[in-house]
Parts: C-alpha cells; structure tokens; sequence
C-alpha cells in the first residue's frame, strides 16, 4: 500500500497490554531495527512513539494534498549482498524495494564550478584526476586510504559490544586495520594529500553538508564512510521513505506486538539498579524485562531516567550536540521532468563548505536540495501534475534560540519573520539553481531547529543529535567522549539504540539498532539473529518475477 503515509496505532485507540518481552522507546531507524530484529526472535514488542507516526526522521507526512519525506534523502550498499540491502531484506522479508538514483548520485555547485559524484571509486578517481591532472598522485594516494578506512566503522560497532571476545577482536582489528589518519581531522588529512583548495573543496564539501559539521573537527574515517557507502550507487525507498516503517511493522505485529503512536513516555521504571519496565504519559504502566531507548542519549539519561549514582548524565555535558537546520519543503505544479527536477541530490555551496560551522561565514550553511518526487518510481501515477521537494540548510544555533520558550503554533512575530526571511533566502536559491522551477512554487512551508525538537524530540533540534566529531571518537591515544555510550548501559535491562550509540544517518541508526538487539538477546537468541542475517546474504530473496527486491531504474 503505497498511499499511505501514517504508520502506528494510536494510543488512544488501545490494545496496550500490560506486559511485553521488550519495550523500545522511539521509532526511528534505529529502535524500529531493534524491534524487529527481537519480534523475528519470537520476542512481544511495544514501541512507544511520542509523534502522531512511527519512523522518526524516515517518516513523511502530508499537507494540503502535498507529500514530503523529513529525512530519507538516500542510502547507500543496497546491491546484492551489501550490508544494509542484507539487513533491509531480513528486517521486511523482502517486502521494501529501493529505486537506484543513477550515475551520477550527487552533483555540487561549488563556488559557481560544477562536480558530478559518479558510481564506483574508479570513475570518481578518474574524474578528479581529468579535472586536476597535476594532484593525479594525491588522489591515488586519498583513495587508497579511503579503502584502507573500510574496517573503521565495523570495528568501532564490536568495540560498542560486551564479552571478552568481540571486545578482543576490535581491540586487534583496531591495531592491525585502522590506520592512525581515520581518527584525524578530515580536512588536516586531505589538505596533506592534496594543495589545490578547489579539489579539497571537492573532496570535502560532501562530508560537511551530509554530516553537519566542520571537516576540521569531523574525523577522516567518516568521508571514507560516506565514499564507500555509496560507492556502488545510492538507492530510495520505492513508495516514499514512509514505505520504511511500514514495511518493518508488519514483523512486529507478527510476533504479537505493536507499535504505538501519539504514546509518550514519561519515564523509565526501575527496580533497585535494573529496568523493569515504563511509564506512559497518560499514567499507564507497562513491565518488559527489557527495555530499549531509542530517543537520545539527553533524552534517556536527562528526561527518562531517575537521577543515577553514577552520574551518567553529567558525562554529556561535555558532549557538543550536532548543528540544528531548517528545510524548506516545496510542492511545485507540474511534473518532475517538466519542472527539470534532479532524481540526484544537488548540494551548493560558496568557497568554503565549513564557514558556518567554523563561525566565519553567516547564519547558514552551504544548501542540499532532494527531491522525492523524482526518486520514486511511483510518485507519477500517485501524485500526477505534482512535485514536491525540499531544500536544507544548517543554522547557528544562537539563531532560534530566543524562540525556544514558545510553543508550536505559538510562536512570536519575531519567529515569524525570520521564518519568512530564511524562506525567501531559500527560494531564492531554488530559483537560481533550477530556473524552471520560477513561478511554479504553489506551496511551502519551512519547519526550523524548534519544528524538529517538538516533532522528533532531539534536544536543540539536531539533525544527528550527539555531534560526531573526533573528539567523540577518541583520536586513537585517548578514549572518545562517547566511548561510554554502548547498547549495553550500566543500568541492568536497559539497552541504547539510534544515532547517538555510533554513528549518524539511517547507516549508523540501523547499524546500532542491530547491537542493541544483539545485546538484549541470550546466546540462542543471538544465534539465530546471526543465522538469519548470513542466509539473507548467501541467498538474496528474489521476487516471483526473478528480480530482486532493489528496481534498478533504466
């Protein structure tokens, strides 16, 4: 059912028991994997979502006929047997199918220049090279250490796990396949391979603006991620990005659990020093043996919790939280080959992609511009005449932080106009990159740092949550900051899942939703959580048509 867009029983419409296996708090990517990958292990699960529809910043929503994602732009190593199509087949069975964006998948306007991002290291390399012949040896040399960072991300999820021997084996894989330059700085290390400023430009601008933060705190491995995660090509969830969700309740409820909406949860219960369970907003008491907060490090530690003896809370006050944004989103009239909308991602920026988030440029950053409407291979017959898109751009923080007392739907006139100043600098924008777009807008509306925080529940309005900078992973001498923030917490029965537990994005958010499950699960429970994952890589479903699940647009 690709029409629908609202995904979870409304808590208000009942069927809440009074005892689950497993109670997972957020709806995101990360605790709907948690979830699922419990419910497939025969556990009961309830999902708690605080929004009016589960998915976190993979749900999309409607508006006077018009339909946006938040936050599915793409995702990358959706071929057969890559990671995340693996791990997207065993947690639907098959039924989510992704549509290819094509080559190129990402084009930059920087500084008036034009870059393409091709599909496969080899024509990326070779496209650089053709450009700037006279830097051919540093980038040869950038590539290589990008595939030798290839274990980085892997080996910091084994070290994330309990149990002497998964911590071992990242303790060696950490020695033996990290090399010292992944944990550096991104731009100190491009800017020893590379002297010319508009290639490092080149190199880097995708890290900032897919990452929200300045290359110069964002460590090396994290451009290497990026490059390899798309390296063969970026993909969309055919339907739109509530198609995501939609598909990983049906294994849920399977299993004999559900996920609940409208359904706030006001604190975590526990018995002595062990989880025991939650209570509801509305007062209602629910136990589970486990419980999974997947709604933020701040959140669970500072809302959630009691005040601990350990005082785990007071380990985040020296945690920066990531750059908050705000996104214009566009319904245009006309079709998306008639309006000569992109189905690649389309990021511009001026000189320098790091000037906001260093503090020397303006109130906004460099402009990321998807459109929805020309990934989904349904949108057409779903939608005809009708294109709808958004533009983001990150912000000072200081920007909204005036507003932060007022209410939804109640904001000042001083909110007011800077919305409608901040919406006519992205027009603008809009305009001047896609000039057939010019008097086709027939609607927009701009959601800001404070319609995140009230929508998704991130303290601040973080695209990310918890910034992902060096210092947060520890630059190979001295532990991260968020080396403490693992699946397992110290408080018995209670397990961490999403963005904030390794990684930003829909990668880092599955990828940690996965450990969660792993660690909340016994030996037999893990086994055949492995098991099921490797049948689905040995074996890739196919459809009874013989294609597989993923459609490769022509």
């Amino acid at each position: 059912m690709t029409g629908r867009v609202l995904v979870g029983r409304p808590l208000a419409a009942g069927g809440v028991k009074d005892e689950y296996d497993a109670v997972v708090v957020g709806s995101g990517a990360g605790g709907l994997t948690t979830a699922v990958c419990l419910a497939r292990q025969g556990r009961r699960v309830a999902v708690f979502e605080q929004h009016y529809t589960a998915g976190g910043y993979t749900h999309a929503y409607r508006r006077r006929g018009w339909e946006w994602d938040v936050g599915i732009h793409y995702v990358g190593q959706l071929t057969e047997r890559e990671p995340v199509r693996v791990l997207s087949d065993y947690l639907t069975g098959g039924t989510l199918q992704w549509a290819s964006l094509g080559d190129p998948y990402d084009e930059y306007r920087l500084a008036g220049q034009v870059y393409q991002a091709p599909v496969g290291f080899s024509a990326y390399r070779a496209g650089l090279i053709a450009r700037f012949p006279a830097e051919q040896a540093g980038i040869e040399a950038l590539f290589e250490l990008i595939g030798r960072c290839r274990a980085v991300l892997p080996t910091l999820a084994l070290g994330r796990l309990t149990g002497p021997v998964v911590r071992r084996l990242a303790r060696v894989l950490r020695a033996t396949a990290v090399p010292p330059q992944a944990l550096r700085p991104a731009r100190e290390v491009v800017e020893g391979l590379v002297r010319d400023e508009r290639l490092r430009q080149a190199v880097l601008t995708p890290s900032a603006l897919l990452l929200a933060d300045s290359t110069a705190r964002l460590p090396f491995f994290l451009l290497a991620v990026l490059f390899e995660h798309f390296r063969t090509g970026a993909w969309y969830p055919v339907g739109g990005s509530a198609a995501i969700a939609r598909a990983m309740l049906e294994p849920i409820r399977a299993a004999g659990g559900e996920v609940f909406v409208r359904a706030p949860v006001a604190r975590i219960e526990l018995d002595e020093a062990r989880a025991t369970g939650v209570v509801l907003a509305n007062g209602a008491r629910v136990r589970a043996p486990v419980v999974v907060s997947a709604a933020g490090a701040q959140n669970t530690y500072r809302t959630l919790l009691p005040r601990q003896p350990d005082r785990s809370a007071d380990r985040l006050d020296g945690m920066r939280r990531g750059f908050p944004f705000v996104v214009l989103f566009l319904g245009l009239d006309g079709d998306p080959a008639e309006l000569g909308l992109p189905r690649h991602n389309l990021m511009v920026t001026d000189e320098d992609c790091d000037a906001l988030f260093d503090g020397t440029g303006g109130r906004t950053s460099g402009y990321f511009f998807s459109f929805s409407c020309a990934k989904d291979p349904t949108w057409t017959a779903r939608h005809p005449g009708r294109s709808t898109g958004e533009i983001l751009t990150y912000v000072r923080p200081e920007l909204f932080e005036p507003f932060h007392s007022s209410r939804w739907r109640h904001r000042s006139p001083a909110y007011l106009a800077l919305k409608a100043e901040l919406t006519a600098q992205l027009l603008d924008q809009l305009h001047r990159q896609l000039p057939r777009t010019t008097g086709r807008v027939a609607y927009h509306e701009l959601g800001t740092p404070l319609t995140a925080e009230h929508f998704a529940g991130w303290p601040g309005g973080s695209l990310y949550g918890l910034a992902k900078d060096v210092a947060c992973f520890g630059d190979g001498h001295r532990p991260g900051l968020a080396d403490w923030l693992r699946p397992r917490t110290e408080v018995k029965g209670l397990y961490l899942s999403g963005q904030d537990c390794l990684a930003g994005g829909f990668l880092g958010a599955v990828t940690s939703g996965l450990l969660a499950a792993h660690e909340a699960l016994d030996r037999a429970g893990r086994a055949r959580l492995w098991a099921g994952l490797l049948r689905h890589g040995v074996r890739p479903r196919s459809t009874s048509s013989g294609r597989t699940p993923a459609v490769q647009e022509r």
